[in-house]
């Protein structure tokens, strides 16, 4: 069994185009097989791996990828359709976190056997995914950083909302597409995960880059503030973006990619000072 490795723009925008986008295929882990995406080079020193919210896809950070790429950003970059969404909405739905740092894992699998550095970028849900999947990586020198965008972080926010509850009603779901289910499953447990995380958060050293909404109304500003404090000291960077909703993969795309960017470009001056 494979997983589907294929190009993430479909578009034939020309400065995506540039960044390399090969079709590659990786052995599968048991399990039904699963569509994950890459772009840029692989000899870079540098893997970005972004993990989308809750409901979403991958296609998600498109908007991102290209400011990216107007930037010359040139590093390879690996996104996936999590499992239960998108094209991977045909797998088993996960709202427990180790089917899917599992997966995360296998599209990964290949990294850990390189000496590349690799940062994790995650939006909403996504985020706190990204910091659980960096709590399994933190292997020394292995990890370079985090950036979360408008993330789910804190046990003290309310995060399972009363549309969630409602979704989750047996004849209530049945009207709904099998996304927004997921959704809701997700957001119901999401806490409690939350709360084990606290863990990762004290022991963490790696370069965090937070940015969130000042005007979220969805995933408030409390919850990045929330890491923000909580690393205070520790290579914690926060980027408040006024005015700013959920959204900000889409409003606020190139802000987020000169994020990634400066992040990157930091760990490749620390590596040569080291050298």
């Amino acid at each position: 069994m494979q997983h589907k490795i294929e190009a993430f723009s479909k578009d034939g925008d020309a400065r995506v185009a540039a960044s390399a986008m090969t079709a590659t295929a990786l052995a599968s882990a048991a399990g039904s097989p699963f569509v994950a995406r890459r772009s840029g080079k692989t000899d870079c020193g540098r893997v970005v791996f972004f993990i989308h919210g809750t409901p979403g896809t991958a296609s998600d950070w498109e908007a991102v990828w290209r400011e990216l790429a107007e930037l010359g950003f040139d590093c390879e970059r690996v996104a996936l359709d999590r499992l239960g969404f998108g094209e991977n909405a045909a797998g088993d739905s996960l709202e427990d976190w180790e089917g899917q740092l599992a997966s995360f894992e296998t599209v990964l699998q290949a990294e850990a056997q390189s000496e590349r550095s690799l940062f994790i970028v995650g939006h909403s849900y996504g985020a706190a995914l990204a910091a659980a999947l960096a709590e399994r990586l933190a292997v020394p020198g292995r990890l370079g950083g985090l950036v979360l965008v408008a993330g789910v972080l804190s046990p003290d926010e309310v995060q399972c909302r009363w549309y969630h509850r409602l979704l989750l009603i047996p004849y209530v779901s049945r009207l709904f597409p099998r996304h927004y289910v997921q959704s809701a499953k997700e957001m119901s447990a999401v806490t409690t995960y939350l709360a084990q995380l606290l863990r990762f958060w004290d022991r963490c050293k790696v370069p965090v880059t937070l940015l969130h909404g000042e005007e979220d109304r969805t995933i408030p500003f409390a919850n990045s503030e929330y890491i923000a404090s909580r690393l205070s000291g520790r290579n914690a960077k926060l980027v408040p973006v006024p005015g700013g909703g959920h959204a900000l993969i889409q409003s606020h795309p190139k802000l987020i990619a000169k994020e990634i960017a400066a992040l990157v470009a930091g760990d490749s001056v620390e590596k040569e000072n080291k050298a």
